[in-house]
């Protein structure tokens, strides 16, 4: 069996479906898989991270918002009260662009005309709201602080956990630094083919080119060789060292070319004609059967 992939199982859902209506023999197996993601940060006190980065302006802007905002904060409104004190002119035009959302009579045609945000400055703002989220939820975690308890001290110096890009690019390096290796276990599916079937790629529906380029073209190419390989040369038997240098293929497209290099698995493909009843392999030869 020709090894598709590995999918989400509703992504595999969708291309076995498509698989099944060209005619193609599609066997799929459930597994897990784990992701591992690496992350490198430093961890320390602000005065300590202060000697490490060479601009803390952002992070002490952050900083400052929350010993502005904590003591007066509920669950129910911490969030937006340290969002607005960050950043007070974005968070106003996004309620007025919500509020013109729900109500189009709340604003007149100009103030709606400058309401209006373009993609980007749609995708800013999420950022903005995504770091700020973040930022809070580390900061209050390293140092114990809860909306709604006293705040004390624990912003005069706190600790700070912040992400890093290169960690190689600190000579020497820092104790501060810390390295997080987080593993994820999730359920996929693995999706086979039978190569035998493959030349049938030609009939897949374009909607399943345009949403899975890769999977398509390497059925096509893979269903090219199979053709190929199945065709009865003029003398119908070949040894198996001409076979082997059969297992290649190779097309010319105006400027493009496609080559295929399948000798590696010469074995495995003759195989799959012997199984199909395409050749019969005995020794180190191959005879292509009558299709009479």
């Amino acid at each position: 069996m020709f090894y598709l992939g590995e999918y989400e199982e509703e992504t595999a859902k969708e291309i076995r479906s498509y698989l099944d209506g060209a005619g193609l023999k599609v066997e799929t197996r459930p597994c897990l898989v784990m992701e591992e993601e690496t992350t490198y940060a430093l961890k320390d006190k602000l005065s300590g991270i202060k000697e490490l980065i060479e601009d803390t302006g952002q992070i002490e802007h952050y900083i400052s918002a929350l010993r502005s905002v904590l003591p007066q904060a509920t669950l129910d409104n911490f969030e937006e009260l340290f969002l607005k004190e960050l950043d007070p002119l974005m968070m106003e035009t996004r309620d007025k662009i919500l509020a013109l959302s729900k109500n189009p009579e709340s604003s007149s045609h100009e103030e709606g005309e400058s309401l209006k945000f373009g993609s980007e400055e749609w995708m800013n703002s999420a950022i903005f709201v995504s770091r700020a989220r973040n930022f809070a939820g580390m900061i209050m975690f390293q140092n114990g602080i809860k909306v709604g308890e006293p705040l004390e001290n624990k912003l005069d110096d706190p600790v700070l956990e912040i992400s890093v890009d290169h960690p190689e690019g600190y000579d020497p390096k820092p104790e501060q630094k810390r390295c997080n290796v987080d593993f994820y276990l999730e359920k996929a599916v693995n999706i086979f083919v039978d190569e035998f079937t493959t030349p049938l790629a030609r009939d897949l529906d374009d909607e399943f080119w345009d949403a899975y380029p890769t999977e398509a073209q390497r059925l096509k190419v893979l269903g090219l060789l199979i053709e190929k390989l199945a065709t009865s040369p003029t003398s119908r038997k070949m040894d198996f060292v001409q076979f082997v240098e059969e297992c290649t293929l190779h097309l010319e497209d105006g400027g493009s070319s496609l080559n295929v290099d399948g000798e590696d698995a010469a074995e495995d493909l003759a195989r799959v004609l012997e199984k199909n009843g395409v050749v019969k392999w005995k020794g180190d030869l191959l005879k292509w059967k009558s299709k009479d």
